[in-house]
């Protein structure tokens, strides 16, 4: 079954022109994370997923979010367009869509700014007590402090990691004792253990997507007043516990955060950079 729309007869254009597996997987991943996150962001489309719906603005709000939110660099804005380019044209050469959403679109990307702050790591105690923020932003800032990823959270399985963890204090227990109370009725509807799923029913893909947590976390920025991107949550929490674990030996530091020896060349340079 095609994981995005004409997915099959793209595969046999691609191998036509002699694209090795590894970059038709490229392809896969990125037309399938712009088809979810359509699915998430345009109800229009949720209701009839057709490639024939995808105008240029809605190519332009997804390379938007790829660029603002998710910090992805120059290169990988320009290969995302390329990628989205050759597909709709693919469609829209061999009559499948009566419109090129991608013909006017240019890589005009620009680096983004950082958004890292470390301050909200000690303040966590209230932020988890907050209850004008919504439980899913207070799960991933959790989260985020304990050193996971968004692809770890998200990924299907993640409940059993969630209840393995032990709260430090006892802010941290009522909070997991709250969010249990919450999940548990969107749990029993989707026949699904994970934490982070969607309200509505779907047991055949219940887990939200990146783009469908974003709304949560973006409704949310103002009010705590800083950047709530999961990538920029993972960035402040490696940098605070560099900076905690000053006297750490680098190959402590690299096995405790899962960094490569240049991942935490990287992070302690940017460490100096903010200072």
């Amino acid at each position: 079954m095609d994981q995005y729309p004409y997915q099959t007869a793209f595969h046999r254009e691609l191998k036509a022109i002699g694209r090795a597996q590894m970059t038709i997987d490229a392809y896969d991943a990125t037309l399938r994370q712009l088809f979810n996150y359509l699915e998430d962001q345009r109800p229009i489309y949720a209701h009839d997923p057709s490639a024939n719906n995808v105008t240029e603005t809605d190519v332009r709000a997804y390379l938007n979010w790829l660029r603002d939110e998710q910090d992805i660099t120059l290169a990988t804005f320009n290969k995302v367009l390329s990628q989205l380019s050759r597909y709709f044209r693919f469609l829209f050469t061999h009559q499948l869509i009566n419109n090129y959403p991608t013909l006017t679109i240019h890589g005009k990307a620009t680096k983004p700014n950082q958004h890292l702050s470390t301050k909200w790591l000690l303040k966590l105690d209230d932020i988890l007590a907050d209850d004008q923020l919504q439980l899913y932003t207070r799960a991933v800032l959790f989260l985020s402090s304990r050193g996971y990823t968004v692809a770890e959270f998200l990924q299907p399985g993640f409940g059993d990691v969630w209840r393995s963890l032990q709260p430090k204090n006892a802010v941290e227990r009522d909070f997991m004792k709250t969010f249990a109370a919450y999940i548990a009725p969107i749990q029993q509807l989707q026949n699904c253990q994970d934490i982070f799923l969607k309200q509505r029913l779907n047991r055949e893909h219940p887990w939200i997507s990146n783009a469908g947590l974003f709304k949560y976390l973006k409704a949310d920025e103002e009010y705590l007043g800083f950047k709530l991107a999961p990538k920029y949550l993972h960035q402040s929490y490696i940098l605070y516990e560099i900076a905690q674990h000053r006297d750490a030996t680098p190959q402590e530091l690299q096995t405790r955060l899962r960094l490569n020896p240049q991942s935490l060349l990287y992070y302690q340079r940017l460490l100096l950079q903010l200072k």
